[in-house]
């Protein structure tokens, strides 16, 4: 209630309207909220126990009917009224003079979101038989005061800010599938430092549902009112194209206020996919398959182009790159994550994201542009061996050398690791270019995998007329990677031979040169320690095989050793070994097998015999 000694301090108009509301008016308390805008931040303060005092929970019908027609009334515009005067929140704190509104929304938050409830089941989601409000007017409120969970919830200055409730959870969660499924109004009010603005019934979503999914049982009630995963990863994409369509919508574009919240909600977007993609693996591959990565990577492009002072980029980027990171790891196809990623031109875009003003200590590791973009050059220079990655970046190191950003030009360390990623690209596709025209071929895993050509078994590839030819592109990327690395490295190749034929001078014509392609590194050791690779052959039977048996038109079983081998990593992280697939390619057409009786069973008759993937 309100003292008659403040209520005398208001002007009569005020006054008299009070005394209606007091007397439970529902034409007064109308024309109070009408009011209100005009109202000093004295008259405000003043007026706020008449705001509240009708908001009890034990007054809550249990359907709208006429007899609780003016109990619903007076709570509809009693809400109104809050979210009127939420605009004299300026984020100073609930202990500023003008935070009062605030303080009294903290304080009566308990007894508002039954009501928000009842407002939600009974005039948004059902089709009521009797309807004393207007369903749009509802949500318009019911937003408006539930986005007051992130604007005041996330204040930095210590205070205790509005609970999300359990209660809240099921109305947040339709509330942000119902946005996608109706025209997407400007409804809700939203109370910032610079006053009261009306923007998106999307935005409200996306914010809102950031700040619940942390919460398990949250994602618990959001799968329940969706139906299934597929229903959820739908909706949490279309909320990222619709920023895309947003940016360039005019009405957004030449309001700064809207403007400015398209990155901020593309963050929240991003946090919803990646938290619910940890959830389960089924949603994260449902993601996955409906291209998330494509989608996230082409929204934050189309924000880049917009003009400064749009929310924080480099959180945007930090929020994208997490995500990719994650998919990375743990995705059942991380090559055709990546692949998407660099299809949407996430290069191009991290390149150009510099930092902006000064970033919290938290946030500096994971969204630190420089830092990003180390880890992304390394995970392009360890994902190059990969057909349809070195594909891709063959057809385009030349734009991304010729329009690096300043964030790499002028980092030193930064800079190098560019051009050990870039001389990774470049090396095999000069020969690449000399033996393939680089076309749409799909990927191929060279290891554990079972291919569908009869003479292709798990662990082993066999070139021959009838392999596939993707499975002899895959052999020819390696080649080149091999002969460019062989090239590359020779001196310190040459060192390492001298040094092992020194250290085991019984072996000094077994030695094998074995290349890390994806480490660029290599080392030297006796023929006895790659008998694995040979399928049970001993160690004599191998010599005699490679040096005497097969032609060696390039002489590269007369070298300072005796043969070389690639190893790389698997998807699953495993080391997985391959003989020589330069030698193996040039021993193509060869009748002959590495079998001890020297005859060729089936099914490798007219075949080069086997080349051996295995792991170590």
């Amino acid at each position: 209630m309100i003292s008659a000694t403040l209520l005398s301090q208001l002007p009569q108009d005020l006054r008299r309207l009070v005394r209606g509301v007091l007397n439970r008016s529902v034409a007064d308390f109308e024309k109070l909220c009408d009011r209100l805008p005009g109202c000093s931040a004295s008259e405000l303060r003043i007026l706020q126990p008449v705001l509240y005092m009708y908001l009890d929970p034990d007054h809550i019908p249990e359907k709208p009917t006429p007899a609780a027609t003016t109990d619903i009334e007076l709570v509809y515009w009693s809400l109104l009224a809050i979210v009127v005067t939420l605009g004299y929140i300026d984020g100073s704190g609930v202990n500023s003079p003008a935070g009062s509104e605030k303080r009294y929304l903290i304080s009566s938050w308990n007894r508002i979101t039954p009501w928000l409830v009842f407002f939600h089941d009974k005039f948004i989601m059902c089709r009521a038989n009797y309807r004393p409000v207007d369903r749009m007017s509802v949500i318009k409120i019911v937003t408006s005061l539930l986005f007051q969970v992130p604007v005041i919830g996330g204040n930095r200055d210590g205070t205790t800010g509005v609970p999300i409730t359990p209660i809240l959870y099921r109305p947040i969660a339709e509330l942000w599938l119902l946005a996608l499924k109706t025209k997407d109004k400007d409804v809700v009010c939203l109370s910032v430092h610079s006053g009261a603005h009306i923007t998106s019934f999307r935005v409200f979503g996306s914010f809102l549902v950031a700040e619940c999914i942390r919460n398990e049982s949250f994602v618990t009630i959001l799968l329940e009112v969706s139906g299934d995963i597929d229903t959820v990863t739908s909706a949490a994409l279309k909320y990222v194209k619709n920023i895309q369509f947003m940016a360039k919508d005019p009405d957004i574009a030449s309001n700064a206020f809207k403007l400015n919240l398209l990155v901020p909600m593309f963050s929240c977007c991003v946090r919803i996919i990646a938290t619910t993609s940890m959830h389960s693996a089924a949603m994260r591959e449902a993601y996955i398959l409906h291209r998330s990565i494509k989608e996230i990577f082409s929204a934050l492009r189309v924000l880049q182009s917009l003009p400064p002072g749009g929310g924080s980029m480099v959180q945007a980027l930090g929020s994208s790159f997490a995500y990719l990171v994650f998919l990375l790891k743990r995705a059942d196809d991380p090559v055709s994550a990546f692949h998407q990623a660099l299809r949407a031109h996430a290069f191009e875009t991290m390149v150009h994201i510099g930092p902006s003003g000064h970033l919290e200590a938290e946030e500096e590791v994971e969204a630190d542009p420089r830092k990003i973009n180390e880890i992304f050059f390394l995970i392009l220079f360890s994902y190059v061996l990969h057909n349809k990655i070195l594909t891709y970046a063959c057809k385009h190191v030349d734009a991304w050398s010729d329009n690096l950003g300043p964030i790499v030009r002028q980092d030193g360390h930064l800079w190098d690791v560019w051009s050990k990623t870039e001389q990774m690209i470049r090396v095999p596709a000069v020969v690449l270019r000399k033996t393939f025209i680089l076309g749409n071929a799909r990927d191929v895993r060279l290891y554990d995998t079972a291919q569908s050509d009869a003479n292709v078994t798990p662990g082993i590839v066999t070139i021959g007329s009838s392999t596939p030819h993707h499975v002899k592109r895959s052999l020819c990327l390696l080649a080149a990677l091999e002969e460019g690395h062989m090239e590359r490295k020779w001196n310190n190749i040459r060192k390492l031979v001298a040094a092992a034929q020194c250290e085991y001078p019984k072996d000094r014509e077994r030695l094998v040169v074995e290349l890390a392609l994806d480490r660029n590194t290599e080392s030297v050791r006796p023929l006895r320690h790659y008998l694995f690779l040979f399928n049970g052959l001993s160690e004599n039977e191998i010599v005699d095989c490679l040096s005497s048996s097969w032609p060696d038109p390039r002489g590269y079983l007369r070298q300072l050793f005796f043969c070389s081998v690639v190893t790389i990593n698997d998807r699953y992280l495993s080391r997985q070994f391959l003989f020589s697939p330069r030698t193996a390619l040039d021993m193509e057409i060869v009748p002959q097998s590495l079998s001890r009786n020297r005859q060729l069973p089936a099914p490798w008759a007219g075949e080069r015999p086997p080349t051996r993937i295995t792991q170590s």
